[in-house]
């Protein structure tokens, strides 16, 4: 029990770091990519994306979305080669708790912490600079919470059943 502790602290920091460095990626080759993100009043005052502002959000969703997946099923992986069985429960457990850590990075080092507190000038949209919405964070308190929090749930239990399949 002792390894799969250890396991998922260190494959969950290597996601904080993986997928935390592509999502600031996307905010210094483009902050208009995550524009849906932004608060109202940033969104109200600039132009909807552009068909190449869809296209590069795309592009760069990939690399996120193959690390956000790709590492909790490595961690399943070495689990189950390092004790020889891996019941759903512990699959489902492993991916929350990973998933969990970063939920909670993206929410208080990302969201409250650099977007609302620091705000820096590469996540600032040209045109919206001093704009209130960057400075409040219950929305983005809320939707982690009412949104967010159920819906890691639910996308864990159903990568916890890809190693029944795979592995």
């Amino acid at each position: 029990m002792n390894y799969i502790l250890v396991r998922i602290l260190m494959d969950g920091s290597i996601l904080i770091a993986s997928a935390g460095a592509l999502l600031l990626l996307v905010f210094f080759i483009n902050p208009r990519i995550a524009l849906s993100d932004y608060p109202e009043d940033v969104k109200a005052a600039v132009p909807p994306r552009t068909k190449k502002e869809l296209r590069q959000g795309i592009l760069l969703s990939i690399p996120v979305l193959l690390v956000v997946v790709g590492i909790p099923l490595v961690s399943l992986w070495l689990i189950k080669l390092e004790t020889g069985s891996l019941p759903y429960w512990l699959a489902f457990v492993t991916i929350f708790t990973e998933w969990l850590m970063i939920f909670f990075f993206d929410l208080l080092v990302l969201d409250i912490w650099l977007f609302h507190g620091v705000t820096p000038r590469f996540i600032v949209i040209p045109g919206t600079e001093g704009m209130a919405g960057y400075k409040i964070f219950k929305p983005h308190l809320k939707s982690h919470f009412t949104l967010g929090l159920p819906l890691l749930a639910v996308f864990a239990a159903l990568l916890g059943a890809i190693p029944f399949w795979v592995f």
